[in-house]
C-alpha cells in the first residue's frame, strides 16, 4: 500500500489496525472462511441475515472490512469491484479490491470477483462478459423545447406521473433534485406519485419500480472527465435493471453514439471505441494516473507549494511520465485554495511503474496528497 499508493506507513499500518466500516459475521469469527466485501454500507446487515439463513460462514462488510484479521480465511469475495464506493477517501487513498487481490496472494487465498459491468481496464484485461441490456427509451429535450417546454419534466415525464404507479425519478445532483421537487411541487403532483433519489438507491436492496426516468444524464455526458462517458454507461445499465418495464433518459444529445449504444445493447462497441480514445489520449490501462494535490487557507501559500513542486517534477524526464500544468479543482471548496497535478506513467511495465511511482514519492513535500488510479482528475 505504501509502495503503491504512495501513502505513508504509518497511515497505511492504521487503516489495517483500525477496521473501522460496517461489517457483520454470520459465525464466531475464529470460524468464518469467507470474506465477502459490498460496496455499499447500507448492504451490509441485509446480505449479512440473507447469508446467515444459508448457513455460511462469512463476514459480509463494506470497504475497510478487507483488513479484517480472520484465522481461518479461505476465500474472498468481492462483489462489484468496479465499484468507486471501495476507493478510501482519505490518504492513503486504496481501491478495496486491489488489496483483496494482493492479500490472496499474500495468504494463499482463493479470490472471486463478481463484477456487474468491467470498467474499461477491467474489459481491457479480459473480462468480456457484460450484462444484457434491457429496454431504454431516450426522450430528446431538444425536441421538448421546440414545443415550448423548457423544464426538465418532460411531457412524457409528465404523463406517467398522472397514472397511478409511482415513478422513480433519478437525480445525481442534490441541487438538481431540490429544485425538481419544487417544481413538481407548482405542477400539482403529488408526493405519492414518484421518489426522488440519487446514486444512493443502489445501495437499497430490494428495490424494484415499474419506470425509472433519468433526468440529468446530461451531466455526466459534458463532465470533462476521461471516466465521465464510463460512469453514464454504468448508472444506465445499473438503473436499467431496476426498472420492470423501461429506464427513460432525458438528454438534448440523443443523437450521440453514446445513446446509441444504450438502446441498441451495443455494449462492446462503447468499450472499443473508449479504449481508442483512452489509447491516443494515453489514459487507462494504457497509462497509470496520479493526482498530486495540495490545499491551504492561503491562495499565496497553495501557489507557491504548486510552483515549487512544478520545479522538483522537471526532475523526470526519461519521457515515460507526462506532467500537467497546476490547475484548480472543477468543483471547489469555500475558503480553501486547492491547486493539483495530473501525471501520466506512460509504461505498461509493471517494474518501470513500480520504479517511477518511487522517484515521485522522493520528490512529493510534506503537505501534498497523492491519489493513484484516482476516479476523477477533476
Amino acid at each position: 500500500m505504501a509502495g503503491y499508493h504512495l501513502g505513508s506507513p504509518l497511515d497505511c499500518l492504521k487503516c489495517q489496525i483500525s477496521e473501522k466500516g460496517e461489517r457483520e459475521p454470520t459465525a464466531p469469527l475464529k470460524e468464518v472462511t469467507t470474506l465477502l466485501l459490498v460496496p455499499f454500507a447500507s448492504q451490509v446487515k441485509i446480505r449479512a441475515a440473507v447469508e446467515r439463513q444459508k448457513g455460511g460462514k462469512l463476514l459480509v462488510g463494506s470497504r475497510a472490512a478487507v483488513f479484517a484479521q480472520l484465522p481461518n480465511l479461505k476465500k474472498i469475495v468481492v462483489e462489484e469491484p468496479e465499484s468507486w464506493n471501495y476507493k478510501n477517501e482519505r490518504a492513503p487513498y486504496y481501491h478495496a479490491a486491489l488489496v483483496a487481490k494482493k492479500r490472496s496472494q499474500i495468504e494463499n487465498i482463493k479470490l472471486e470477483l463478481r463484477p456487474f459491468i468491467p470498467i474499461v481496464e477491467a474489459y481491457a484485461g479480459g473480462t468480456k462478459t457484460l450484462p444484457k441490456i434491457p429496454s431504454i427509451r431516450i426522450v430528446d429535450l431538444k425536441m421538448e423545447k421546440s414545443a415550448g417546454n423548457f423544464t426538465l419534466l418532460s411531457q412524457e415525464l409528465k404523463n406517467t406521473l398522472k397514472r397511478t404507479n409511482p415513478t422513480f425519478i433519478f437525480s445525481s445532483s442534490k441541487v438538481l433534485q431540490n429544485s425538481i421537487r419544487e417544481e413538481l411541487e407548482e405542477q400539482g403532483i403529488s408526493k405519492s406519485s414518484y421518489t426522488l433519489a440519487g446514486p444512493e438507491i443502489f445501495g437499497w436492496e430490494g428495490l424494484e419500480v415499474e419506470r425509472i426516468f433519468w433526468i440529468d444524464a446530461d451531466t455526466l455526458l459534458n463532465l470533462p472527465d476521461f471516466r465521465s462517458h464510463e460512469k453514464l454507461i454504468s448508472t444506465a445499465v445499473k438503473l436499467s435493471h431496476l426498472a420492470k418495464k423501461i429506464l427513460t433518459i432525458q438528454t438534448q444529445f440523443s443523437n450521440h453514439p453514446i445513446f446509441n449504444n444504450l438502446t441498441k445493447g451495443k455494449m462492446a462497441s462503447f468499450y472499443q471505441e473508449e479504449l481508442e480514445n483512452r489509447k491516443s489520449l494515453s489514459y487507462p490501462p494504457f497509462a497509470t494516473l496520479v493526482k498530486l494535490s495540495f490545499q491551504s487557507k492561503s491562495a499565496v501559500k497553495t501557489t507557491q507549494e504548486a510552483e515549487k513542486l512544478a520545479e522538483m517534477l522537471t526532475q523526470l524526464k526519461d519521457g515515460k511520465v507526462e506532467v500537467s500544468p497546476p490547475y484548480e479543482p472543477y468543483q471547489g471548496k469555500p475558503g480553501i485554495f486547492q491547486l493539483n497535478f495530473a501525471l501520466k506513467i506512460k509504461s505498461q511495465e509493471e517494474k518501470k511503474v513500480t520504479e517511477l511511482l518511487g522517484k515521485i514519492a522522493n520528490l512529493l513535500p510534506a503537505g501534498w496528497k497523492a491519489d493513484i488510479d484516482p476516479e476523477s482528475l477533476l
